[in-house]
């Protein structure tokens, strides 16, 4: 559909090589075992990029029909991305049982409710530009992005309450995730208070490149070697072993 610079064309493809380079390391130190949701999301971006990336080179292709399957394959980025969130915080809350299980409960309304926006959002405020489902979506995307922000947030600040390093493949994880969601939401927010839902090229480089830097840090987090996780079990003013206990006893009792 378009031409392209050679920097464009880099930080396009750059990206995808490289989460092909983070799933053979991950399938050699077994990593996929322990993330298969962060696993099958960085297999699920490079095969989807370079799909994209012959659709928008195909001369029969399209604009509409490019953007159609754009949509398309960011729902399943969407889905995926979520399953992230949850997938980090099993992980955080590995050693409190109770804890988790109190989270999968609120896990689960907030992505019905998380559906319903999207839906509502379709059906009453559709795209100046586009179709009503790329309204759901979008809305559905913004609404993500918030959270992972707040999951990188949540991060910084208990890590340490939590036995995490920042050498940690959860904390890479999130990190990765968090300024790219960071970056995603400042764009999108953009995107709507101008009526548009096709960004011109300076927010298409700079989501661009945000997300290599975030490739960049997973993959130098999954080359790097985990320490050992340690449990904390007295915490001042915060003792999660109680928590724990008081949420067990709730849920059970």
């Amino acid at each position: 559909m378009h031409a392209h610079s050679p920097l464009w064309h880099y930080l396009w493809l750059g990206p995808h090589a490289f989460q092909l380079v983070i799933c053979a390391v991950m399938l050699r130190r077994k990593l996929h075992r322990d993330f298969p949701v962060f696993f099958t999301y960085i297999l699920y971006e490079a095969i989807q990029g370079v799909l994209l990336f012959i659709l928008d080179h195909g001369a029969s292709v399209s604009a509409a029909q490019y953007w159609q399957a754009y949509w398309l394959g960011n729902t399943g980025s969407i889905i995926l991305r979520f399953g992230m969130i949850w997938e980090i915080f099993s992980h955080v809350f590995e050693f409190y049982p109770a804890l988790w299980e109190f989270g999968k409960r609120i896990f689960r309304w907030a992505a019905l409710a998380l559906v319903l926006a999207g839906i509502a959002v379709a059906a009453y405020y559709p795209a100046p530009e586009g179709p009503r489902l790329v309204s759901g979506v979008w809305a559905i995307d913004r609404t993500i992005s918030i959270i992972q922000c707040g999951l990188l947030l949540f991060l910084f600040l208990f890590s340490s309450y939590f036995g995490l390093s920042w050498r940690s493949y959860v904390f890479g994880i999130a990190m990765g995730l968090g300024l790219y969601s960071s970056q995603q939401l400042v764009v999108s927010s953009m995107w709507m208070q101008n009526g548009a839902y096709s960004p011109n090229d300076s927010f298409r480089f700079s989501t661009m490149g945000t997300y290599h830097i975030c490739v960049l840090i997973w993959l130098f987090y999954v080359l790097s070697k985990e320490p050992a996780r340690r449990r904390v079990d007295q915490i001042p003013h915060n003792d999660l072993e109680i928590w724990d206990r008081e949420l067990s006893r709730l849920l059970h009792g």
